[in-house]
């Protein structure tokens, strides 16, 4: 008779193994999965609270609010990629939407010119704040001595007035103009077929290495789904005016990024950078260019976002990318699933992060709920997102030793 000499597995031992595993499993899905998860669950308490919550007016209303954050987190979202981070963003929105009014307003000039004006001047503010990062200044001190700085900018651009009302003018049709139904289907249709497309030339070239699965899975499947989720947006965001141009330009952004990031050397070096800036050096990947890269991308993302939305109110003053907005830029693209660690995130965490925002200050003012339910609740789901980055990051429960 023998008897077994292996020691029985304590209870905690085999907790902590089960949780070890379950973590694991987290890492590996796709972040997007818990932020979609995460926006169904606000959007049914407050539908729960209203029924006007998910009406077409109201959802129309609440991606119009988002537009402007969506497009500076998006720009927020290339710099956490590469492990920095940006505090001055939205303090340079208003100054280029000034420099922009100037341009357009004051000067009479082509609305074309006014944007390209902007455009640069995000652009030469973001590669001076590159420079001083590159030579070795933390980027948080950078760019908070950049917003300082904007701030009192923003005050030299404004006339004496403080303040540019460009209703009427055309800076203004940025928000006031709105694409035909018709027309916006004919996008969705466009955008679908090219869906297809790519998805099909993507399982051809897993089908010739073979890991191509079967077509209904990789190709069809997703194509449908797509397609029915961009003509569902349109119809909903159509049903009044037609679809908002703001939206058409928050989505050309998005196309416009994820293409970089994930079909082009560029994108594979902005993630090698974030993940082991090391490693990326010594595999010959131009760490500095990519940071100052970076930083230029979020120079041209705040300047169309404080154009859009000085165009949405029809002015810019003093208070122009104040408040919150830098605040609910940076929680847009971490709750969406950019990790405030570098390498790992997406270009559409700034509209997921953006929605997940943009609802919860909706509907508190839906329901007519103090601001500081709003503040409340927008602190608790960023320290949540953020704490999940961590606990997928290092793949445990508990704390590191230190």
């Amino acid at each position: 008779m023998t008897t077994s000499t292996r020691p029985p597995v304590a209870p905690a031992a085999e907790r902590r193994t089960v949780v070890g595993h379950a973590i694991e499993r987290a890492a590996r899905m796709p972040r997007s999965i818990p932020v979609l998860v995460t926006l169904a669950l606000i959007w049914a308490v407050f539908y729960s609270q209203s029924p006007f919550y998910l009406s077409f007016g109201n959802l129309t209303n609440l991606t119009l609010q988002i537009v402007t954050t969506a497009i500076l987190s998006l720009g927020v979202v290339f710099v956490l990629l590469v492990g920095e981070i940006d505090l001055s963003s939205a303090a340079l929105s208003g100054v280029c939407a000034a420099v922009a009014g100037t341009v357009v307003v004051t000067h009479g000039l082509p609305l074309a010119v006014g944007i390209a004006t902007a455009v640069v001047v995000g652009m030469v503010v973001t590669f001076v704040e590159a420079q001083v990062i590159i030579f070795g200044v933390p980027s948080l001190i950078v760019t908070l001595g950049g917003m300082v700085i904007l701030q009192g900018l923003l005050l030299v651009v404004l006339p004496e007035e403080f303040t540019i009302s460009i209703a009427g003018t055309p800076l203004a049709s940025l928000a006031l103009t709105a694409v035909p139904a018709g027309a916006s289907f004919a996008l969705a249709a466009v955008g679908a077929l090219a869906f297809a497309g790519y998805r099909t030339l993507l399982h051809r070239e897993r089908t010739s290495t073979g890991s191509g699965g079967s077509v209904l899975r990789s190709v069809a499947a997703p194509s449908v789904a797509a397609a029915v989720g961009l003509f569902a947006v349109v119809f909903v965001l159509s049903r009044q005016r037609g679809l908002p141009l703001p939206v058409l330009i928050l989505a050309g952004m998005l196309l416009v990024a994820w293409y970089w990031t994930t079909q082009t050397r560029y994108g594979t070096h902005l993630y090698a950078v974030g993940g082991d800036r090391e490693a990326a050096q010594r595999a010959g990947i131009p760490v500095r260019r990519m940071v100052m890269y970076s930083f230029l991308v979020l120079g041209a993302c705040a300047a169309v976002a404080g154009m859009v939305d000085s165009s949405r109110q029809l002015g810019v003053s003093a208070t122009s990318g104040a408040g919150p907005l830098m605040l609910n830029a940076i929680a847009a693209a971490v709750v969406g699933g950019t990790s405030l660690f570098g390498g790992r995130g997406s270009v559409w965490s700034a509209l997921l992060g953006s929605l997940v925002i943009g609802s919860i200050s909706n509907g508190v003012q839906l329901l007519g709920l103090s601001t500081e339910v709003q503040f409340f609740a927008t602190g608790v789901v960023l320290v949540l997102a953020v704490a999940v980055d961590v606990v997928l990051s290092r793949g445990s429960l508990l704390p590191g030793r230190r």
